[in-house]
């Protein structure tokens, strides 16, 4: 069993109808009874988000700095901060869900031993109790054997 690993991150949103998808070269690693993925979104912005089952939390740091956290089936208050504003943000997620293959060594592990898997959420976004949009991600994590 690897603890950790390069990856390829494939980033898909549907927000309101419209859809985005982003090409990322990062990392994965566990620690204890979290899935941690690191990337950079661009060169000012690195975005670090750590999955525990049934949780997971989504910091950006840099030019943009942001703390989001999912929890299914509840309302989480957050913030978003760039050099010109600062405000708070609410998520009230709707649902939460890992995907991965069982490993033969651990059929019942409640996180992947490696890539690939997906984490994916829905989730409505409020700013200053105002509804901003709905939200589905879907982040795939493959296993980067280039680097």
């Amino acid at each position: 069993m690897r603890d950790s690993g390069k990856a390829i991150i494939l980033l898909e949103s549907k927000a309101d109808g419209e859809k985005g998808t982003h090409r990322y070269k990062g990392e994965w690693f566990r620690k204890e009874k979290s899935l941690f993925i690191r990337y950079a979104e661009d060169e000012a912005t690195r975005a670090l988000i750590r999955y525990s089952p049934g949780e997971l939390s989504l910091k950006r740091s840099g030019a943009v700095q942001s703390d989001q956290l999912f929890v299914s089936g509840q309302s989480r208050i957050g913030r978003y901060q760039s050099a010109v504003t600062i405000f708070e943000l609410e998520t009230r997620t709707k649902s939460l869900t890992l995907h991965a293959k069982a490993t033969q060594d651990q059929p019942g592990a409640l996180l992947p031993t490696a890539p690939p898997f997906t984490l994916e959420w829905r989730y409505d976004l409020y700013v200053s109790e105002q509804l901003s949009g709905r939200f589905h991600i879907r982040l795939h994590i493959q296993e980067d054997h280039e680097s």
